[in-house]
Formats: C-alpha cells, sequence, structure tokens
C-alpha cells in the first residue's frame, strides 16, 4: 500500500509537470519511480531464496537444564544479499546464553549458523521459532520481514519431590504394600501348606513335603503385595481459585509425579488420568512462511497455538513396568488446564477402565457433596481410595469431614515439603 501511495503521489506530480512543461522535473520522477521499483522488487528477490532449517538438541529436559539451539540459514539462489537481519524467536522468560540474533551478508551458497543455549525455568511446553528474516534494498526505502516455516518444541519436566520413606516407621520402609483386600494370590509369594483337599490343582501340591510325610500338602499363597494406585489429577480450569491457580496447578502436578515416581520405585504399579489438555495436540509444527512489510504485521502473521477440541480424559494405562513414572512425568511436563469434564465426570467417564486392585489416589483443589458421594461409592464397590488436597485449609477440613463418613483419609499438601512425609504404607 505504501509503493501504491508513492506511484500515485508520483503521478500526480508527473501531471502536473507535463502541465507546466517541466522537463526536469519529468525526469527526476522517472528517477524517484525507477528507485522505488527496483527497491521492491529486491527486496522481494533477496528475501525469496533463503532456506531456513532448526536442530534442537535434546527436546525433554528438566528445569534449568540448558538445551543447545542450532539454526542454518542459507541462500539458494543466484544472487547476493546484501544485508540481512536474522531473529530466532524463543520465550522472553527463557535465560539466553549465545547470540540468537545476527546481522548478515550472504553470497550464493553461502550460509550462516546461528549457536545459542536456552535455560528454561519453568514446567511446560515450550515453543522456540520461527526464525524472523529482514532485509531490504541498498536505498533504505523498503524493509521486508519473513517467518521460516520451521518451530520446535520443548517439554520441560515438572518437579519430582524424592520422597524419603524412611522418615515414617514402618517394617519395610521402601517394600511394596499388602493388600488389604484379597484379590488376587501371588505364586511366588509362599506362606505355607495344608493338608490336600479334593478339588485342589495339581500343580498347588507341594510335592517335597508330599513324599517326606507320605500324604498330600497343598501350597498356600500370600495375596499379591503389589497394589499401587491410579493418580486422577484434576487439572479443570474452572476448579481452580484464579488468584492462586498457576502455584496450586503447579504443586498439583508436582505430587502427582512424585507419587508415581514413589510408587514405580517402591515396586507397584502406577498410571494416570487426567482432565487437563496435551499441549502437543495444540501445537503447530509447521508453519507456512509470510512474507510482510512491517514489524507490526509479523507479530500477527507467526502462527501461535491451535485450540484443542478433545474432550476424552488423557490417560496413562496402570502398569507395573520400569519406566512407567517417566511416561506419566512426560506427560504432565505438557499438561495444560482442561474445559470439558470435571472430577466426577471424569472417574464416570474412565470407570470401566480403572483397575480395581490398584488404589484410586485423586489429587484435587476442591471437594463438593458430588465428588465425595462418588468417592464413597468408589470404596464401597471395592477400590481403596487416598485423596490428596491441594493447598487450601479451609477447604481440606471440610473435605476432611465429607469424606470422613466414607472413611477416606485425605493428604493435605500445602507445599512442596509436605510431600517428603509420605510413604507407600501411609498413602
Amino acid at each position: 500500500m505504501r509503493n501504491w501511495f508513492w506511484v500515485i503521489v508520483a503521478g500526480v506530480a508527473l501531471f502536473i509537470a507535463y502541465w507546466t512543461n517541466s522537463p526536469y522535473a519529468a525526469y527526476s520522477i522517472y528517477a524517484f519511480l525507477l528507485l522505488v521499483g527496483i527497491a521492491h522488487y529486491s527486496s522481494i528477490a533477496w528475501l525469496s531464496g533463503l532456506d531456513c532449517t532448526r536442530f534442537v538438541h535434546e527436546t525433554v529436559v528438566r528445569q534449568g537444564d540448558g538445551v543447545d539451539v542450532e539454526v542454518k540459514v542459507e541462500n539458494r539462489r543466484g544472487w547476493p544479499i546484501p544485508w540481512i537481519f536474522l531473529e530466532d524467536l524463543y520465550p522472553a522468560y527463557c535465560n539466553l546464553r549465545g547470540d540468537a540474533t545476527r546481522l548478515a551478508v550472504l553470497m550464493p551458497g553461502q550460509s550462516v549458523t546461528l549457536n545459542y543455549c536456552l535455560t528454561f525455568p519453568n514446567r511446560g511446553y515450550h515453543r522456540v521459532g520461527p526464525m524472523v528474516m529482514e532485509s531490504g534494498d541498498l536505498f533504505g526505502l523498503q524493509r521486508r520481514f519473513r517467518t521460516g516455516e520451521q518451530q520446535d518444541y520443548i517439554s520441560v519436566l515438572p518437579t519430582v519431590a524424592y520422597i524419603d520413606t524412611f522418615n515414617v516407621a514402618s517394617k519395610r520402609p521402601q517394600g511394596p504394600v499388602k493388600s488389604t483386600t484379597k484379590i488376587f494370590e501371588d505364586p511366588s509369594l509362599l506362606s505355607g501348606v495344608r493338608e490336600y483337599e479334593q478339588g485342589d490343582p495339581l500343580n498347588r501340591i507341594h510335592w517335597k513335603n508330599s513324599a517326606r510325610t507320605g500324604d498330600l500338602f497343598t501350597k498356600i499363597f500370600d495375596p499379591t503385595a503389589v497394589q499401587g494406585g491410579t493418580l486422577i489429577l484434576d487439572m479443570l480450569g474452572d476448579s481452580y481459585v484464579p488468584e492462586r491457580a498457576a502455584t496450586r496447578q503447579e504443586l498439583a502436578i508436582t505430587t502427582t509425579a512424585s507419587i508415581a515416581y514413589l510408587l514405580q520405585a517402591s515396586g507397584e504399579q502406577v498410571g494416570l488420568i487426567t482432565n487437563g489438555l496435551d499441549a502437543a495436540e495444540e501445537a503447530q509444527w509447521d508453519v507456512e512462511s509470510t512474507e510482510v512489510v512491517s514489524k507490526e504485521d509479523l507479530a500477527d502473521s507467526i502462527v501461535g497455538e491451535s485450540e484443542s477440541e478433545r474432550l476424552r480424559p488423557l490417560q496413562v494405562p496402570t502398569l507395573r513396568s520400569p519406566i512407567q513414572a517417566q511416561k506419566i512425568i512426560e506427560n504432565l511436563a505438557r499438561i495444560v488446564p482442561g474445559r470439558g469434564l470435571d472430577c466426577a465426570q471424569l472417574i464416570l467417564e474412565e470407570y470401566r477402565s480403572l483397575p480395581r486392585d490398584a488404589t484410586l489416589l485423586p489429587v484435587v483443589p476442591y471437594m463438593d457433596e458430588r465428588l465425595a458421594m462418588l468417592l464413597g461409592e468408589m470404596k464401597l464397590i471395592g477400590f481403596s481410595v487416598s485423596v490428596f488436597y491441594i493447598a487450601d485449609r479451609p477447604g481440606f477440613e471440610e473435605a476432611a469431614a465429607m469424606l470422613a463418613n466414607h472413611n477416606i483419609h485425605v493428604f493435605h499438601i500445602r507445599e512442596e515439603s509436605d510431600l517428603h512425609e509420605l510413604s507407600p504404607q501411609r498413602i
């Protein structure tokens, strides 16, 4: 539009020059129009032949760890670029070491590389890029901006409070928890023998004792000692009071990650369901290269995140696996507040997939009568239930009173240090 403005102005001036019979003025206007045309097409040509690639050395890191980023911009056209300013976008809250900007001259086939290191202080799913390239004509009349076609995402894992189970007096401070409900017997846990009864299977007969005594004896096994739990994280945005929402959400995520690590370290099964959203579903990995003529238009052209329409809860199946906690923690790194189901609806939605030999471990910021009644019903039909209430003294007292009627214990997690006093036995 600015070019058209100058063309119109020059056209009017040229008409006046002809009307007043001024050849020198007309010649000056012709020169000016030629200058504007050269500036316009040269600025377009110089940005059209650039190829930008980014390599991120790690995509999953812990808080405070540095991530090395390497960005290469290459001139693939047959003409030189007299000047170009490169800027790789990154989150403003990150700590930068190195240069994410560069002013360069690119000859045909030449490339320039940016190397820098980002340190992420907070958990989350963070976008790096796209590259912003700025160039213009030699006369300073035109400046153009172009964005790259690639942006990358880095998962920063949540804090894990390494729970010191030796702080709790227990005969088995780090062992698995004995199940109070005898659902399955563990063939590896022999507790004794008894006399053979008609109908006992042959694989249960204790042949050594039978041979020594001359009478048949049957093995007796303890019930399975691996109980574990299914973590139920309430991340509905409306469940958190706005004034302290961010702090309580991060504490809820830290609590969930810490318990998952504790249960895996204790040799137990562990899983997760949550009504939060996965930020990876909203991320735009590839973007269209956009060319604009002003810095203001550039901000509008950069593609951000879309809005996920998924309502189905995120789930990590409850299993006993050496990498189960890592799967849960990596999912928690990308979790953002949800907009769909509340905690009670979440449990009802996933009820059929919940294993009955695993304790239900809701991590919640609130408790109402409907949720308390539902947890009480879950306990009546055979589930063990322990609730973790996040950082709200008046709300915790009300929750404890409501759940006491159902004989459900509530842990009040006021801050991260409270997690150090937990153990599998207490849970």
